[in-house]
């Protein structure tokens, strides 16, 4: 059942969460790994929090040539920055350590897989694949595999797959100046993340927003955001959200506009690089917040522009997990 988050003091209209979009602990959470969208992982969280730690992220420091389908963990040049002799991001620096410190902190579900109290603790994705793995003929042969394939996501997937390509010029630097960026400010220059109303295509926009006394500049239709321009992106209603919706909308350099969905104890950005392949924890925007956030020293973002949306609609990391992680 979804809950509903409304403000009495705006004509704004509710923000429906469905049980996915509630914090773990919550007694109206529920997940379905094999029906729902991709959860967000306490992976996900942790390496926003990284980057948010790290600080603004020059131009100059990302990549300008990098094929992130030919990575080698295990190669000499596996770090395109060493081989290159630029200086690393640091929130880059950040996220590589806590991927490596979730290898060895998921281990303890690998040995006790047997145990359900374990299990029950484990992410909702690694807990449901450690049960298909239980129910095999083999068991222990399927556990070691489905470790391996975990510890590849870590050391692989993760790392020179998503954040390296996302960490490329042609991609997280289609964001920024291409000056010198003194100041997290300087990024907002061109992006921005606006509150608006999300209707139905079936809802006219102007007169929805005449009709509860709202800038009609802040109501959009949902085939009006670029996550609609492809089969690729998620729908928002794909995410249990009903329309209308008071949401964040990043505004991009490049003129694309995706909306943030609450998800998972977060926000997910709705573009199409960030679904098109369940592993990736992070796309060029949610970089973008990621460092915004972090130069507020806040887990929500910002609000640049437009209707003021509930709190829940601009939270962008779980708070839980945010006051457990250390960035190093």
């Amino acid at each position: 059942m979804s809950r509903r988050i409304s403000n009495n003091r705006t004509p704004l209209p509710a923000l429906s969460l469905p049980p996915g979009a509630l914090p773990p602990q919550d007694q109206g959470y529920e997940y379905d790994v094999e029906l729902d969208p991709p959860a967000v992982e306490p992976i996900e969280h942790k390496i926003r929090l990284d980057f948010m730690a790290g600080g603004r992220i020059r131009r100059k420091d990302l990549l300008s040539e990098y094929n992130p389908w030919t990575y080698d963990p295990d190669a000499p040049d596996a770090d395109p920055w060493a081989s290159s002799g630029q200086r690393k991001p640091l929130g880059l620096t950040y996220a590589e350590v806590s991927c490596r410190q979730a290898i060895d902190e998921e281990s303890e579900y690998f040995k006790k897989y047997e145990k359900e109290a374990t299990v029950e603790d484990a992410p909702a994705f690694l807990a449901h694949r450690i049960r298909k793995a239980q129910e095999q003929p083999n068991p222990a042969h399927a556990i070691a595999d489905e470790r391996e394939r975990r510890v590849s996501w870590y050391r692989k997937l993760i790392p020179g797959m998503t954040l390296y390509h996302v960490l490329k010029r042609s991609t997280f630097g289609s964001l920024i100046l291409n000056g010198p960026s003194k100041t997290v400010d300087d990024y907002l220059r061109r992006n921005s993340f606006i509150g608006m109303v999300v209707v139905d295509d079936d809802v006219d926009p102007s007169r929805y927003a005449a009709d509860l006394d709202l800038p009609e500049q802040f109501v959009i239709a949902e085939s009006a955001l670029s996550n609609s321009a492809t089969d690729v992106a998620p729908q928002i209603e794909e995410f249990g959200i009903e329309l209308p919706a008071p949401l964040l909308v990043g505004q991009y350099a490049s003129g694309s506009r995706y909306p943030f969905l609450p998800w998972g104890d977060g926000l997910v950005c709705s573009c199409p690089y960030k679904h098109d392949k369940p592993w990736r924890v992070l796309c060029k925007h949610e970089l973008l917040a990621a460092i915004v956030a972090g130069h507020d020293k806040s887990i929500f973002l910002p609000k640049t522009d437009g209707l003021e949306v509930p709190h829940r609609a601009r939270r962008f990391v779980s708070p839980d997990i945010a006051a457990s992680h250390s960035s190093r």
